[in-house]
């Protein structure tokens, strides 16, 4: 019988430069279950600002990547998606579990942060949550790529702030897999991708559509809409109807209201703006991967909008989608 034992390990801290963006060369040799990304240290507001925004400090890290062999993503989405959206981890929304500690102030001063995010190979809300683990030992190249955003983002007004030690650990969860006695070892069944699409909605439109990727097994969408009062704050006002589908195959067709009720029963509280439509699980602890929304022969799979546009209003898609490996 195969075996296995998990290694947890910081593997890199490095400075966050305002702006700018780092890459980490990651270890390989294992399968990936998790990278963890905890952003700590402190901002300095040199100007007084009108308001913390709702998602503080999520935006100090603008966009995460995850690159295969330099070409090959298997993750790219903004930071509050791993932080604020990590809906699959059972415990983290129902336990009201503390992902962030944004800037406790808006008066000149300096300010202590901190933002705990996570990306996901394994499906943590899976029967086997290792089924979707990611091996390395044959990559010659794994990268998390960040982009960093500005101090000034974190707050609404204008303001003038700048980084005061503020800096990412990254943490990786590996599973070692031991061979059996024929040599053999587990290899897991399903690649797990995440990836990010944004549009402007200026005006109002029932039929918003916004396609999704095509070619594997869609798990879930979640979409997130700002704008509706301050600009690049999430609100729970402008989407008025969601629908995801693929001409006449519709596996979604609800009010947007009934989709943050759904949402609170199925996880616990979510960010205002956040909607989640999970086609692999509703309402258990346990989501199926029998279940995966097939999308391999269909040409053009969308989420269609019932939104109300303004001049600031924008809607943003992350979509988890599996490729089958046998």
């Amino acid at each position: 019988m195969s075996k296995q034992f998990r290694i947890k390990r910081t593997y890199s801290s490095i400075p966050v430069v305002a702006g700018g963006f780092a890459t980490i060369d990651l270890p390989r040799g294992y399968d990936y279950e998790s990278i963890h990304i905890r952003l700590t240290g402190s901002v300095q507001v040199t100007t007084l600002a009108t308001a913390v925004r709702a998602e503080a400090p999520c935006q100090a890290i603008a966009r995460v990547e995850v690159v295969a062999d330099g070409r090959n993503t298997l993750y790219s989405a903004p930071f509050w998606a791993c932080v604020l959206g990590k809906y699959d981890r059972p415990s983290m929304l129902e336990s009201g579990a503390r992902v962030t500690t944004p800037p406790s102030g808006v008066a000149v001063a300096t300010y202590a942060i901190e933002a705990l995010g996570v990306v996901d190979f394994m499906t943590p809300d899976g029967e086997r949550a290792k089924d979707s683990n990611f091996r390395t030992d044959g990559l010659q190249l794994f990268q998390l790529r960040l982009t960093f955003g500005n101090p000034g983002d974190l707050f609404v007004g204008g303001v003038a702030a700048f980084v005061a030690g503020l800096a990412v650990e990254v943490t990786t969860v590996e599973m070692v897999e031991l061979p059996d006695a024929k040599g053999e070892r587990t290899t897991p069944m399903a690649l797990k991708k995440v990836s990010f699409q944004e549009i402007a909605v200026p005006t109002t439109n029932a039929n918003q559509e916004i396609r999704i990727p095509a070619g594997n097994m869609i798990k879930s969408v979640l979409l997130r809409t700002e704008g509706g009062v301050t600009a690049g704050e999430p609100g729970a006002t402008v989407l008025n109807n969601l629908q995801v589908f693929s001409g006449v195959d519709v596996r979604a067709n609800i009010k947007a209201g009934s989709i943050r009720g759904q949402n609170n029963n199925d996880y616990g509280q979510l960010t205002p703006g956040y909607y989640i439509v999970d086609l692999a699980r509703n309402g258990s602890g346990t989501a199926r991967l029998s279940e995966l929304w097939d999308v391999t022969n269909q040409a053009e799979p969308k989420i269609s909008m019932d939104i109300t546009g303004g001049a600031n209003v924008k809607a943003q898609v992350v979509t988890t989608e599996y490729l089958a490996l046998r």
